[in-house]
């Protein structure tokens, strides 16, 4: 409870660094004479606190804090790339102190995501994973270089072959294999087979030709094996119309994205038509990450209010890509698998709240449904993310527009429609007339 008082006066007194320090001296302090706390302690607590604090508000001027010293440049090319190692450099990037409460719990739970500013607009800096994985990334190049932990990636990474075909070894591996329960839709899986691995990649090629290809296929190596997010924002580019966040590029372990907004949760108590419109552009999302890629359909496998944002023009955008499913659509071993021409239909299972699917049925299937089943069911349905978003995003809908709600219950458990795609179309349209009224 102190804690909170404590960063709840800090956010609202982030203008004026004086006052902040002074605010959780004192709260600090008080939070101790109520808490009954030996003197001492509660002084040497309070001291840390404000080193902390005063440490995280001075670290964007302090003349030796560089970007650089995040970047880990000197492992390249087992690294994301460099294409914005000249902005950093030249001090076009700078770190960012706008949100000092979410930097002090990234410092915490060692996300290694920070804010930052480009030319006058903000940023996220990502770190694409935490310290321990980043580490264990090192530890299989050099195993796979037969060399200790600790060699020089930079030179490891460049002796382990065919770096092409370990990254279609490594995305054609089933989710459900490589990866416990827990965490079962981890990563990157191109199926039913990934023959066309280049043709995926190819907006990465295209934007990154002036680098030699050994150089572009370790960065894209170490991408996939930490996170591919990045590669997916070059794939669906933000200027393309992608609901995505615009990539700006890297600097060795270092990726810069567009700020997005606020998360959706935000948006939770906002007026009902307000979330309607949201709820409108949930499901084209998902329709155009199933159909709109002349040969690929993406399925978001971690689909959660706190992976959507939503920025100043209401436009909303998915910004955690890392857990993706891409099937191939023109496939050419359709022949062999019986299912292939039979939309999928994803299995609803006795438990609220639970996401569960089966990554190798969605990948048996030229098209599923299962982008509208993650959007009806996890997020705008009743019983979605109770702990989130309770009542689900379209919460407290008004008595004239139940034949909204019965189109979201069908979307989420077909009964009276033929299917999800159905339901999920005709929700659509319902949102559209329900927004075309308001006009």
């Amino acid at each position: 409870m102190c804690m909170m008082f404590v960063f709840t006066f800090l956010y609202m007194s982030l203008k004026n660094f004086n006052s902040v320090i002074f605010v959780v001296g004192i709260l600090l302090m008080l939070c101790c004479n109520l808490l009954h706390m030996p003197g001492i302690k509660c002084k040497w607590q309070a001291l840390a606190v404000l080193a902390l604090l005063l440490a995280l508000c001075l670290m964007p001027h302090l003349p030796w804090i560089s970007l650089r010293d995040f970047t880990e440049v000197e492992k390249c090319p087992a690294c994301y790339g460099v294409s914005l190692c000249p902005a950093m450099n030249g001090g076009e990037i700078t770190l960012s102190s706008f949100d000092i409460v979410t930097a002090i719990m990234n410092i915490i739970g060692s996300k290694n995501v920070m804010f930052g500013t480009f030319h006058d607009r903000k940023i996220v800096l990502k770190k694409l994973g935490h310290t321990t994985e980043l580490n264990d990334v090192d530890k299989m190049i050099c195993a796979l270089a037969d060399l200790d932990y600790g060699c020089s990636v930079s030179e490891a990474i460049l002796k382990q072959g065919d770096l092409l075909q370990s990254v279609k070894r490594h995305v054609s591996q089933s989710l459900e294999s490589q990866y416990d329960t827990a965490s079962l839709a981890s990563g990157l899986r191109l199926c039913p087979s990934v023959i066309s691995l280049e043709i995926m990649l190819r907006n990465v090629f295209s934007l990154n030709r002036d680098i030699s290809i050994n150089t572009l296929l370790a960065n894209i190596w170490t991408t996939i094996m930490v996170n591919p997010e990045p590669l997916i924002l070059q794939i669906l580019p933000e200027e393309d119309g992608w609901p995505v966040p615009k990539y700006l590029g890297a600097c060795g372990r270092l990726v810069a994205e567009e700020y997005a907004g606020e998360m959706l949760t935000y948006y939770h108590q906002a007026p009902w038509l307000q979330r309607v419109k949201l709820a409108y552009q949930l499901l084209v999302a998902a329709l155009n990450f199933t159909d709109s890629h002349p040969q690929f359909s993406f399925y978001l496998t971690d689909i959660s209010p706190d992976n959507i944002a939503v920025d100043a023009e209401g436009r909303l955008k998915f910004v955690d890509l890392e857990n993706v499913i891409v099937v191939d659509r023109n496939t050419l071993d359709q022949d062999t698998l019986p299912s292939w021409n039979v939309p999928h239909e994803s299995e609803i299972f006795d438990c609220d709240g639970c996401f569960i699917f089966s990554p190798d049925d969605i990948c048996r299937h030229k098209k599923s449904d299962h982008n509208f089943f993650a959007v009806c069911q996890h997020l705008l349905h009743p019983l979605a993310a109770s702990d989130i978003i309770p009542g689900g995003l379209l919460h407290d809908t008004p008595p004239s527009q139940t034949r909204v709600l019965e189109l979201v219950e069908e979307c989420s458990k077909p009964v009276k429609l033929a299917n999800r795609f159905t339901a999920a179309q005709e929700l659509i349209s319902e949102l559209e007339k329900v927004l075309h009224q308001q006009v």
